[in-house]
């Protein structure tokens, strides 16, 4: 038994390959993680833009704003140049009403589409504390009995709120578009392990030669790397392609069956669903393209297969994960994570959502760029007495 043990020491020590990726690759993911959680917080608080219409409105604005501000967020005050998370106007005549015991003042909310900082629940609970300290004050003067004649339902909500919803570029969008932003986060967590069979695919298409001894053979033939290359790609590709249709299934079902599950359209559209597959295909493409080039440079056996999976499903990961906690409408300083791979295909389908088609576009045409261009080195690179002895 110890010498068992001793000898399978051995054959992981001889591999020192293993045991560098094994500690430095979490090395390199776990701190990424955590520097974008750390400058989402910092770089995207929740951001408020108020619009005053009178100057009697001053007093309720200036409580909006300490409020929004002492809870970590951002205000700006008639500042049209700012799209903020949250977008609060008080109306010229919003004072006037709010003093008044027959009464009731408005205020208009706009929402920016799938954003994920909590500035809507500062807003609300800052005019909620609005709304019941002019309740109290009107039930004040009630007590003196100096007006009788007013409406309870008055007395008791002196304030409602007239909500909307923005996209990033201003202009005005509906409630089904929020949804479906974050359907398209949501598509994003399911994005990537749909992928992740490709690496097998592609992985055993070439170790299955190998270990049939077949491999020597075929690279031995008048068939060219590049030839030997795209038919493994093709392959493997296909294959995953096949394993997603049930994702996209699953998109069509819920799609159809939303308006019974959540009691509203899902606002999937069909350019939406055509994003959706493109996205799909992209990350297949970008999946079989990096395994390609890790398993051509690093070498093909088992456990070289296992860091090549860990290193992509950790990238994957970290995209799904980007998706939930970042706005990629308004990354700034965060814009380097779109070199990470994965995260440039998750911020073109919420960019899609928010009717940034070139950003779409170009996020999209440039994954496909890098992804050819990494089949291509490939093939180049392509070295038969590499592969059969690594």
């Amino acid at each position: 038994m110890l010498d068992l043990l001793r000898k399978e020491w051995l054959d992981l020590k001889r591999d020192r390959r293993i045991l560098l990726t094994s500690i430095l690759l979490p090395l390199l993911l776990l701190p990424l993680i955590g520097v974008i959680i750390y400058a989402s917080v910092s770089s995207q608080p929740p951001t408020v833009m108020i619009v005053n219409n009178s100057t009697g409105n001053l007093p309720y604005v200036n409580y909006l704003k300490d409020y929004v501000v002492q809870h970590g967020g951002i205000v700006y005050i008639n500042n049209f140049s700012v799209v903020a998370d949250v977008e609060v106007i008080f109306p010229p005549n919003f004072s006037s009403n709010l003093t008044s015991l027959d009464r009731v003042a408005y205020v208009q909310e706009k929402v920016l589409i799938s954003s994920q900082s909590n500035a809507q629940t500062l807003v609300n609970n800052a005019l909620y504390n609005i709304l019941v300290n002019d309740s109290l004050a009107r039930i004040t003067v009630l007590e003196k009995g100096s007006h009788i004649n007013v409406s309870p339902n008055v007395v008791r909500e002196p304030l409602e709120v007239y909500l909307g919803y923005y996209k990033p570029t201003k202009q005005a969008t509906s409630s089904n578009v929020d949804r479906l932003g974050q359907l398209a986060r949501v598509v994003s967590l399911i994005l990537f392990p749909a992928a992740t069979p490709v690496i097998f695919f592609l992985t055993d298409g070439i170790l299955g030669e190998k270990e049939r001894k077949t491999l020597e053979s075929l690279l031995a033939s008048p068939v060219s790397p590049m030839e030997f290359i795209i038919s493994k790609l093709s392959i493997s590709m296909i294959l995953g392609i096949i394993s997603s249709l049930g994702d996209l299934m699953g998109l069509i079902a819920f799609s159809v069956f939303a308006p019974f599950i959540i009691g509203g359209n899902a606002g999937v559209t069909l350019s939406f669903s055509a994003t959706v597959i493109a996205a799909y295909l992209l990350m297949i493409l970008l999946t079989a393209s990096i395994s390609l080039i890790l398993l051509i440079f690093i070498g093909g056996t088992q456990r070289n297969v296992q860091i090549i999976n860990f290193l992509i499903t950790g990238f994957g990961m970290l995209a799904s994960f980007s998706a939930l906690i970042l706005n990629f409408a308004s990354l700034g300083s965060l814009s380097f994570i779109l070199v990470i791979p994965y995260v440039q295909i998750v911020a073109g389908l919420l960019d899609s959502v928010f009717g940034l088609t070139f950003y779409t576009m170009g996020l999209f045409i440039g994954t496909f760029v890098v992804s050819v261009a990494l089949i291509l080195i490939s093939s180049r690179v392509l070295n038969p007495e590499r592969i059969l002895l690594k």
